[in-house]
Parts: C-alpha cells; structure tokens; sequence
C-alpha cells in the first residue's frame, strides 16, 4: 500500500470513529459511500462495492466495540435493549452477510440507498418519547433485529443508522437512550457480517488497519462530545449525513 491510501484509509477511519461515538452509529452510513468514492477521486485503487462492505464492516466492528466498552457505564444503558436487539440482529446480520455475494454490486449500492432514504425520513417522524421506564415489546424487538441486521450484513454496516429511528418512533424511546444502546447493539450485529465478509476475502487486511486504527483511536473521543450534544443536534448529524451519503451514491 502507498502512504497516500494508507494517510486516506487512516483519515476515513478517524471521521468514521468520531461519527460513531458522538451519534451512537458504526460509522458505515458514511464509511461505505466514502471507500467507493474518495480514493477514486484521488486516483487511488478503486474499491468494488463488495470490498467496500468489507472494510465497512471491519471499522464499524471495531469503532462500536471501542464505544461499547465506555458506553456500558452510561445510566441510560438497558442490558434488556441490547440483548434482545443485539442477538437478532446478529443472527440477521450473519444471514445477510452469507448471501452478499449472490447480489450485484448495483444491488448492494440500491439496498443501501433505499434503507438510508427509509431511516432519514423515519427520523423526521416526530413522536412523543414515553415517559419513566420505557416499556419494550420483546417481539418485536427482535422481528425489528432480524431484518435491521440482515440489511446491515449485505452493506456491511452495524445497522445504528436504522437502529437509531426504529428505536426513536416504533419504541418511542429518549434520544439519549437510543444513543446510550445502539452503539453497543450495532457492535453485536458487526460480528456476524465482519467474520463472514473476512472468510469471504472481502476485507483487505492492509487497507482495512489503517481504518481501523484511526476508528478506534477517535471512537471515544466522539462518545464524549457526543455526551455533550442535545439530542436535536444529535439527531441532525445522523440525518445529514444520510443525505451526504445517498446524494453521493445516486449522483
């Protein structure tokens, strides 16, 4: 690898772990659309979509579990959300991530758009957060998980960027603890699409370090910021950067 992919995979990283940490998502919302594009542009190797889900998976496995292990001290942490959610999700992600290589790459790119355009307009859907204890229906938490984590295995996302809205208007939980879980639910979910995509030689080993490191290093560091950040701006980071990802792919 030459030391200007390695500067750019290193930076992709970096943004991603911010991302990642002060949202709450993995990261792939951005990531994905970013590896097919920025190094072309620069006239770098050019990524097919199938290794771009590849190494989207890897950062997103790492950057959430690097949030995970700070986010589980957070009050707002519900081990009942995330055992529930996480487990389906990681068995529909490990399904999705199996049957990838049976879909075209314009196919993958389409799945992505579609559900992207899906979470941005359910974010917009204002719904009155329930108050006290929120109350979880365990089935449809995980009917929910199965089909977030099969769509996150095909893109090679941890699937925040829809946990995050189903979360917000089908469970109507607070923004802070939607936050709080989904990073931790998206790391779950990462573990079945990134050990598939691996065996599958889908994730470039030395491509995929220099993302890594960059994602671990700054994942915390945006899980602090993000602490600081009224769930309104929160919540206009994760749309704008669906827009910014989508308009990049279509166009």
């Amino acid at each position: 690898m030459d030391i200007v992919t390695l500067i750019t995979m290193l930076l992709i990283g970096v943004f991603g772990g911010l991302v990642s940490g002060m949202v709450g998502i993995g990261g792939a919302i951005i990531i994905y659309p970013a590896i097919l594009i920025i190094p072309s542009l620069l006239g770098l190797h050019t990524y097919t979509p199938y290794l771009a889900s590849g190494l989207a998976s890897s950062q997103v496995f790492f950057s959430t579990l690097s949030g995970s292990i700070k986010a589980k001290s957070n009050p707002e942490f519900s081990l009942k959300l995330v055992l529930y959610m996480g487990a389906s999700t990681l068995i529909g992600s490990t399904v999705g991530a199996f049957f990838t290589q049976w879909f075209s790459t314009t196919a993958v790119n389409i799945v992505y758009i579609v559900v992207a355009i899906l979470a941005l307009v359910l974010l917009f859907i204002k719904v009155k957060p329930q108050e006290g204890t929120p109350h979880l229906n365990r089935m449809l938490l995980i009917l929910f998980g199965i089909g977030i984590g099969a769509i996150s295995g095909i893109v090679g996302a941890g699937g925040s960027f829809m946990i995050i809205p189903v979360l917000l208007v089908f469970f109507k939980l607070p923004m802070n603890t939607v936050v709080a879980n989904s990073i931790v639910i998206a790391f779950i979910s990462s573990i079945g699409s990134f050990v598939i995509k691996l065996f599958q030689g889908f994730i470039p080993i030395a491509d995929a370090i220099p993302l890594v490191i960059g994602s671990i290093i700054f994942a915390p560091i945006g899980l602090m910021i993000g602490k600081k950040l009224p769930s309104v701006v929160q919540k206009w980071i994760i749309s704008i950067l669906i827009i910014i990802a989508v308009i990049q792919l279509i166009f």
